[in-house]
């Protein structure tokens, strides 16, 4: 059975985590000596996970929240979203190496990037 840990202890165990991962952040491969670290957890089940760089805990959260909360609870992701997240890397690796012929209307090729949004013009009263 898991511990559950003191909000005193936080700190101690966010620090030894940090030197187990040798200072890296598991999931982007940055330093973990820069600012202060987060101790990741699971919301669902409250388990520590490891210890993140502050930018890869945040985006995380909004990663699960977006894909999970925003999807229709009939969805797939709802199974399974690990194995979305991982269908979803593997799908842009894919296309990273194997680039579409067609290039989409709003990219401005000449610029390199997505074309800005046209705004609606107000009308004059």
């Amino acid at each position: 059975m898991a511990e559950q840990i003191k909000t005193k202890d936080i700190a101690a165990l966010r620090a030894r985590l940090a030197v187990q991962q040798r200072y890296t952040c598991p999931i982007c491969g940055g330093s973990l000596a820069v600012g202060i670290p987060a101790l990741d957890h699971d919301h669902k089940t409250g388990r520590i996970r490891a210890t993140l760089c502050g930018l890869c805990n945040r985006n995380e959260g909004k990663v699960l929240k977006a894909m999970v909360y925003m999807a229709r609870k009939d969805h797939p992701v709802w199974e399974n979203p690990t194995q979305w997240l991982k269908n979803l890397a593997d799908y842009l690796k894919y296309h990273e190496e194997n680039p579409g012929d067609y290039i989409h209307p709003t990219f401005d090729v000449e610029k390199g990037k997505q074309k800005p949004k046209k705004r609606a013009r107000r009308k004059k009263v």
